[in-house]
């Protein structure tokens, strides 16, 4: 089976957010024996397919099977060709990058001396990797360097930091009255919105605090009693997370709307991918190897990655085909940049080999 072959059934397989863990694991075992007939050990974790070709400790490569998309989303839209241009759901994220990660495998294995590899490929990235996040954790124990193939980035870009993803969600109780008798009860919806502008307002550089989805009422003529709503936080440093607490602290304890009550719950979801200096070194030889000018970018998006960077793992993301509108119906990948992107991978994976050799 070629790669485009590969690719193809990939992104026929349903692997969409409302399936569970054990199903996505079935659908996708094909993928695990590709691993396997490459000579890989293969396991079953928590919610990943997991591989390992040698001893720890070991360069491991990521990637996951899941998108976005609702049940049966690959029968109503499967995967087309349309010249340079490949369609479908996930052919950007990320199962055009976990096809990059297999065909760049096939051929460093054929050249391959001493280099100890893992592959860690999850199925719940796109609900925050609630369980895929324990065998990632568990990998990067024992790991000396983390290559992840999300979406490549404008010009062929790669990934050397990320955000991490928090999310706040408040929760108001008011009391319900006539909406034609303004000050009648204690209106839920107002207290919710003056709130909304203030942690909006919370935005400063690395930090972003945004609203995203709100809840309130049920009748036009009701004062509402209760609202709810949920918010986005990235962050680049646990310091703001902890100024972030002392802050809200300070404008839930504020109120415009007597006899509303507040509470709200903050939660990591991901930790920042921070830099690192060895990652950026291993990626400016493998690139003046290849002799292309491919830029190392700081990124607001989250990615498993991040487990491994928490860990002091260094990290290099982004290493999939260039594509965009990921998350979207009109989600395309271009064929034109895979060749590149193997390439790039085979050459991180000399570098890292010779880096082995020598330690």
């Amino acid at each position: 089976m070629n790669w485009i072959e590969i690719y193809e059934k990939l992104v026929n397989t349903d692997t969409g957010f409302e399936l569970d863990i054990d199903e996505k694991l079935r659908s996708t075992q094909f993928v695990a024996d590709i691993l396997r007939e490459m000579g890989f050990k293969v396991k079953t974790g928590r919610a990943s397919h997991i591989a390992v070709l040698g001893d720890p400790p070991y360069v491991t490569l990521i990637g996951h099977l899941d998108t976005v998309f609702k049940r049966d989303e690959p029968r109503r839209r499967p995967f087309t060709r349309e010249g340079d241009i490949i369609r479908g759901p996930g052919v950007a994220d990320m199962k055009g990058g976990v096809v990059v990660l297999l065909e760049s495998l096939d051929r460093f294995l054929k050249e391959r001396k001493s280099l100890s590899i893992a592959v860690v490929l999850n199925v719940d990235e796109e609900v925050g990797s609630p369980e895929g996040r324990f065998d990632h954790y568990e990998m990067a124990e024992k790991s000396l360097f983390c290559l992840s193939f999300e979406t490549g980035r404008k010009d062929e870009a790669v990934v050397l930091g990320r955000k991490g993803i928090a999310s706040l969600r408040v929760s108001i109780i008011g009391k319900s009255g006539h909406a034609s008798i303004p000050n009648s009860g204690a209106n839920a919806l107002i207290e919710m919105s003056d709130k909304l502008i203030k942690l909006w307002s919370l935005s400063r550089g690395d930090l972003t605090v945004t609203p995203t989805i709100c809840s309130s009422g049920y009748k036009i003529n009701v004062v509402p009693d209760r609202a709810e709503a949920m918010l986005d936080v990235r962050y680049s440093d646990i310091e703001q997370i902890k100024d972030l607490r002392l802050k809200l602290e300070d404008i839930f304890h504020d109120k415009i709307i007597e006899k509303t009550k507040v509470s709200y719950s903050l939660e990591l979801k991901r930790p920042p991918m921070k830099k690192s200096e060895k990652a950026e070194k291993v990626f400016e030889l493998a690139k003046e190897r290849i002799g292309k000018d491919i830029k190392g970018l700081f990124v607001s998006g989250g990615g498993d990655a991040a487990f491994y960077a928490e860990k002091r793992v260094p990290s290099i993301d982004g290493l999939g085909p260039v594509g965009r509108w990921i998350h979207s119906p009109s989600e395309e990948a271009y064929l034109s940049t895979f060749e590149s992107r193997v390439k790039l991978t085979v050459e991180l994976l000399r570098v890292l080999e010779e880096g082995s050799r020598d330690q």
